[in-house]
């Protein structure tokens, strides 16, 4: 075949070629979405703290004795029987009078020694304020009320009182039977009185009040010991005991 037959046979057999539609098969591989689970939280825990409350420490405080009541300060000075003593005193010896219901006139005529002068045998305690003797004999006799004695003396006490019984003889030969009582608190006590609340033999301590200096160891206050109530406390006695 002549040169140029050979090529022009070339050319047209590709042409044809270059004509013929192509068939590509693309395959798709399908991949599902990818959805995110999300994995629900836990539920919110709730925390249930209970408290026990823990007491506050309290001071166990004892009930004030019956008949505690506290005086007026009033230091107004008054006569009684004939004896010199405070409207404060007097005010306490009419509220023992009341508590101890007898009949003993410890605010009138049972007064036997007052305050604010120097008594011979009375070792300075009454040279203040606040300082009483007391009788303890049937008016108009010589005999002694020994039933009364114990709850006068717990009345006086109740009332404010350090207040103990001399017996006979108890202070000096002969010395009469009666009841030496100091008003506690009282602002113009004599140094002597207060050492018989808070001395060495002070009805604080649960003795007697008779001076160590005269009658030796502090005996102990057959009658008990000292009534605490809240004003004293406020003053600021205790039981020394």
């Amino acid at each position: 075949m002549p040169k140029l037959a050979a090529c022009l046979l070339l050319a047209w057999l590709l042409a044809g070629c270059l004509n013929q539609p192509t068939e590509r098969t693309v395959s798709f591989t399908s991949t599902p979405s990818s959805t995110a689970t999300q994995t629900p939280l836990p539920p919110t825990a709730t925390l249930t703290l209970t408290f026990t409350p823990i007491p506050t420490p309290t001071a166990t405080q004892t009930p004030e004795p019956d008949g505690c009541l506290k005086p007026p300060e009033d230091y107004t000075r008054l006569e009684v029987n004939g004896w010199t003593i405070n409207q404060r005193t007097l005010a306490m010896l009419t509220h023992a009078r009341e508590l101890y219901g007898g009949e003993l006139e410890i605010d009138g005529y049972g007064i036997t020694q007052g305050s604010y002068h120097d008594g011979e045998y009375s070792f300075g305690t009454h040279l203040g304020g606040g300082a009483v003797d007391l009788s303890v004999l049937q008016r108009g006799t010589y005999t002694v009320l020994w039933d009364d004695i114990e709850p006068l003396l717990h009345a006086l006490r109740a009332a404010g009182f350090a207040a103990w019984l001399r017996e006979y003889g108890e202070l000096y030969p002969d010395s009469p039977i009666h009841i030496h009582a100091i008003a506690i608190g009282d602002q113009e006590l004599s140094e002597a009185a207060q050492a018989q609340l808070t001395g060495e033999a002070g009805y604080f301590r649960g003795s007697t009040g008779l001076p160590v200096n005269l009658y030796g160891t502090p005996a102990l206050d057959k009658y008990g010991g000292p009534i605490l109530c809240q004003w004293m406390i406020d003053l600021g006695y205790r039981d020394l005991r």
